[in-house]
């Protein structure tokens, strides 16, 4: 009987330790590169960082791509710049194709590791009141459906759902599904808006960030009237 006890206080010990430095390795990440994904959002710095990331060959993809794997994991990154980057360096759909890559690895290793760490894991990462606002997920009638319209309307609260979903009865395959076809909407604006703006075509790229930023500023304005309308989706 002592033995399977010792066995899993070592499990749990290592687990602890594991979370400890996953949970480190991410806040010097944020401390060391945040300035420079900030700065992206600033157009003068686009065609520079363009030439920084076309310098490095394939591996600025790869780097790319972990920024954004970086923003899923950290929950307060803005993706916004790294979109706008992806674009201006590799083009609309490329740019799409290398966020989607780092959202599906970084939402895949938080789901995963919240699933084996559960809430305490999570409350470490956000606080409370944030996680109130999806807190009516774990006992959503349609929780599919729920989560898809989260993740396709803007200035909603994706990055706390991509480690709240892994509290609730929602599989792995099924949440990744619905969340990285949710996400491309929004993603391609951005990607196409930013290489518009790079090759000199101003008023698509006007037009493009004026719709979004609109229905962004909408949606922000009005996301608690949103996720109250989603709440009565909820069972009864």
């Amino acid at each position: 009987m002592k033995q399977p006890l010792k066995n899993k206080k070592i499990w749990v010990i290592s687990g602890l330790l594991a979370a400890a430095v996953l949970i480190g390795a991410v806040i010097w990440l944020i401390v060391r590169f945040y300035p420079v994904i900030q700065s992206l959002a600033q157009p003068e710095n686009m065609e520079r960082f363009r030439q920084k990331l076309d310098s490095y060959g394939a591996m600025g993809a790869a780097i790319l791509t972990g920024l954004q794997i970086l923003q899923v994991i950290s929950g307060i990154i803005p993706a916004l710049p790294i979109q706008l980057g992806a674009g201006v360096t590799y083009g609309a759909l490329g740019g799409l194709a290398i966020c989607l890559t780092g959202i599906l690895a970084g939402s895949s290793l938080v789901f995963l590791t919240v699933k084996r760490f559960g809430q305490p894991l999570v409350d470490k990462v956000f606080p409370k009141e944030k996680q109130e606002k999806l807190a009516f997920l774990q006992d959503a009638d349609q929780l599919g459906l729920i989560v898809f319209i989260i993740y396709l309307i803007p200035a909603m609260p994706k990055d706390v759902l991509t480690y709240v979903a892994a509290l609730t009865p929602i599989s792995f395959r099924r949440f990744l599904a619905l969340s990285m076809v949710a996400r491309i909407p929004t993603i391609l604006c951005n990607t196409f808006a930013s290489n518009a703006l790079l090759n000199g075509n101003y008023q698509t790229s006007i037009i493009v960030f004026c719709i979004t930023g609109t229905l962004g500023l909408l949606c922000m304005v009005f996301s608690k009237r949103i996720l109250d309308l989603l709440k009565q989706l909820k069972r009864h």
